[in-house]
């Protein structure tokens, strides 16, 4: 693996970010997630497909969902959404591999809450093979760390991840994050 700014995210074999968490990338996360509009998931789909290599090394595609209070509040996983539409555009299954053990919001948490991450379990009997798990935006890189770990206890081989923003100064190990 490679290491940049000295840091990596235990775990993840690969990471693929549509974009920077900047600008207009930003707002159309944020559109999806806070302003609810589900229409944002085609560029973001179509984004972050664009930046996976034509065969990911993944048998199946999930997501790390999002707090329960969150879906209540929203009607949907905003991740969930872009995993099945990044599965459709890959040819690759999708299925919901983690649950939640928590119900705190990662945007409610204090930095050493946002730094251990949600808790994550895998789902049983239902992991083989390799996994591409799916977020809407990494920050510190944290929940794609705890989500590897309970991937892999459940018994996935390898774990990859894709993501449609990652912060400027999140770990990025190999990432492929093209600029526009």
């Amino acid at each position: 693996m490679r290491l940049v700014e000295g840091r990596l995210i235990e775990g993840v074999d690969e990471v693929w970010a549509g974009w920077c968490h900047e600008g207009a990338a930003a707002e159309l996360v944020r559109a999806l997630k806070y302003g609810r509009i589900t229409a944002a998931v085609t560029p973001i789909a179509d984004r972050m497909a664009s930046i996976i290599p034509a065969a990911p090394a993944a048998s199946m595609v999930t997501w790390i969902p999002c707090s329960p209070t969150r879906r209540r509040q929203r009607g949907f996983d905003p991740a969930e959404l872009l995993a099945r539409a990044l599965a459709r555009r890959l040819g690759l299954r999708a299925g919901r591999l983690l649950r939640r053990l928590d119900d705190e919001p990662q945007t409610a948490r204090t930095r050493a809450g946002r730094l251990a991450g949600p808790g994550l379990a895998a789902r049983p009997g239902r992991l083989r093979g390799s996994v591409l798990v799916v977020d809407d935006v990494c920050t510190t890189g944290s929940t794609l760390r705890v989500a590897a770990a309970a991937l892999r206890a459940g018994g996935a081989t390898a774990v990859v991840a894709a993501v449609a923003t990652m912060a400027p100064a999140a770990p990025r190990q190999p990432v492929a994050l093209p600029i526009p």
